[in-house]
């Protein structure tokens, strides 16, 4: 899978979850180290403990099914 496709799949699930005008940055590397994309997700007005464990359970799940090892991480812009 190509990484922008990846990066779609993480932003359409944040966008559903917080809203796409709450997405501030998107920034990925890789792959390495066997990954195939590390990715790391700047959204305002979030509690990065309360807020993103539903949605991280989500995409960990949706990866998984995939069969991708695409660490992330969801941060408060």
């Amino acid at each position: 899978m190509e990484p922008e496709d990846i990066v779609e799949i993480i932003r359409s699930a944040v966008a559903r979850k917080f809203g796409e005008d709450r997405i501030k940055d998107i920034t990925y590397f890789g792959p390495c180290e066997g990954e195939d994309l590390n990715v790391i997700i700047s959204v305002e007005e979030i509690d990065e403990r309360k807020d993103t464990i539903d949605l991280w359970r989500e995409l960990r799940n949706k990866f998984d099914d995939l069969d991708l090892d695409v660490p992330f991480r969801i941060v408060k812009a």
